[in-house]
């Protein structure tokens, strides 16, 4: 009995001591992390905008973060990131650049966990390119549900959920046009 009582005792001041130094090196790199994620969104708004732009400026609107890339006062191209569940391996976040002319300009991993060497070619330029310039208007599917974008062979799913990004990123863009 008073080894039982003693292990009890060891093992909760282990478990004590673990869970305050875990959440002491969580306080100490929160901050940190969440610096890097921001200056990893704001560089992929810039790479995702139109050559000889000035840096997007970051606007909130309807719970939304959009990046604005502004020449002489008017709006030339617009970013906000694009979500989808549908993943192979679980959520891709993409930033979506879309020009002022309502076409696709581009877009940037900002996260996913899909398969290395297939889902991953989603920034493959065979994928990629075909979509570049596209207008935004137009349909967002691939060959197999019966769209017109070819997939990434073997890796349908993880073209779909790009797809998928594409077209959230849209809505959310269309749903504040004339506020930006």
């Amino acid at each position: 009995m008073k080894d039982t009582i003693k292990l009890i005792v060891v093992l909760t001041l282990i478990c004590a001591i673990s869970s305050a130094l875990l959440a002491a090196v969580f306080r100490v790199t929160e901050k940190p992390i969440a610096v890097a994620r921001e200056q990893r969104i704001l560089q992929a708004a810039a790479k995702v905008m139109p050559a000889g732009l000035p840096m997007p400026e970051k606007v909130e609107l309807n719970q939304t973060t959009f990046f604005v890339a502004k020449k002489e006062g008017k709006v030339q191209a617009v970013a906000t990131e694009g979500r989808s569940n549908k993943g192979y391996s679980g959520d891709i976040v993409l930033m979506i650049g879309m020009s002022s002319d309502g076409k696709l300009i581009s877009y940037e991993v900002i996260q996913a966990n899909e398969t290395p060497g297939l889902g991953t070619k989603m920034t493959s330029d065979g994928f990629k390119k075909p979509l570049l310039g596209r207008p935004l208007k137009g349909e967002w599917k691939v060959k197999k549900d019966g769209g017109d974008v070819d997939a990434i062979t073997a890796a349908t799913i993880s073209s779909r959920a790009v797809l998928d990004c594409i077209c959230d990123a849209i809505k959310k863009r269309n749903a504040v046009l004339g506020q930006l």
